[in-house]
């Protein structure tokens, strides 16, 4: 009776798990279609040059994400020693991603003009940086939304008469 109580149990668990890889590949395969349109506008690409360009942006994409890798929140670092390990493990994300940056522009080149590869890393890099922003102003307003461990909400002060 165990065992088929934890078969079930690891099958939940892991239905639930593919849900939710399912679920996250469809939200970025839709950040990724609004990304494209929206350099599809900026760029004022053709149709020819859209058409090019959406593979060769996939797998920028993709490089760019395996090379960055999946952000995890992490614990303020307590030691100097963890604080310059950090630093040096983002710089070194940093060079890796710009080596892949300088690869793509022979790749882009193909797809688009000069001028359009150019503005292409100043737009990409812009629609990074309002994502960010986004993203910091949601987690602030879920942390303003939400009362610390172990306290109340706070109340608002009664009128004093």
């Amino acid at each position: 009776m165990k065992h088929i109580i934890m078969s079930i149990v690891l099958m939940l668990v892991a239905l639930t798990a593919t849900a939710q890889d399912n679920q996250r590949a469809a939200l970025n395969e839709k950040y990724f279609n609004a990304k494209v349109s929206e350099l599809v506008y900026r760029l004022d690409m053709t149709d020819g040059q859209k058409a090019k360009f959406v593979p060769i942006y996939r797998r920028y994409t993709e490089e760019m994400r395996a090379t960055m890798g999946q952000r995890t929140r992490q614990s303020k670092p307590t030691t100097d020693e963890e604080r310059l390990a950090r630093t040096k493990q983002r710089m070194e994300r940093q060079q890796q991603a710009q080596a892949v940056r300088l690869k793509y522009v022979d790749e882009f080149s193909t797809a688009l003009t000069a001028q359009q590869v150019s503005k292409f890393f100043e737009v990409e890099n812009n629609m990074q940086k309002k994502l960010m922003e986004r993203r910091m102003h949601h987690r602030k307003g879920m942390k303003a939304r939400r009362p610390m461990k172990g306290r109340k909400p706070m109340q608002a002060p009664k009128d004093k008469k």
